[in-house]
């Protein structure tokens, strides 16, 4: 009710000082982190989304705050790299075996024309048993076409088509690896 509201608005007070003296405060007492809590009860995603960039600039191991953020900033469809980009490099720094934070960073690459470092975090995704083979197989595979690698491509699409024989993205793929030698 009220009474609660009332009380948590307190908390919340009491809390945003205690992060304006001590911003660098880490561990699960950190006030950063409890407001980002009280943020996410009251389904305050942008409340919620500013706690946990300060928990995440805080604490280098909190693996949980920057899969959140993660997590928020893709509900909220941010795409800017300039800020997935750090989150998941944390993430796959803390723990190596996310395969969802390497896959992001492979997208990310991709996309900004970098093929070597798109191959290193498809191949870890790979390593990782993807949930969707296929997928990461033909993520690979562009990655090899972009950086050159036709014979690497050729060979990582049909690793996918041999995972889904019906996988359009990989059966077009092969069709361009194929059209355009």
């Amino acid at each position: 009710g009220a009474e609660v509201d009332g009380a948590l608005d307190e908390a919340v007070r009491a809390l945003e000082a205690a992060a304006k003296l001590v911003p660098a405060a880490r561990g699960p007492d950190a006030p950063q982190l409890q407001l980002a809590e009280i943020a996410r009860e009251r389904k305050d995603a942008a409340r919620e989304t500013a706690a946990l960039q300060a928990v995440v600039a805080a604490d280098f191991d909190n693996v949980e705050a920057a899969r959140r953020l993660a997590t928020l900033l893709r509900e909220a469809k941010v795409t800017d790299p300039a800020r997935l980009r750090p989150i998941y490099e944390r993430i796959t720094a803390i723990d190596p075996f996310d395969a969802q934070a390497h896959e992001a960073l492979g997208r990310m690459a991709l996309t900004r024309g970098d093929a070597e470092t798109a191959i290193r975090e498809f191949r870890a995704v790979i390593a990782l048993g993807p949930v969707d083979g296929a997928a990461a197989h033909t993520d690979l595979a562009e990655s090899y076409l972009k950086g050159g690698r036709r014979a690497e491509a050729r060979k990582q699409t049909l690793a996918a088509l041999e995972i889904a024989p019906s996988y359009e993205r990989a059966q077009d793929l092969l069709l361009s690896l194929s059209e355009s030698r």
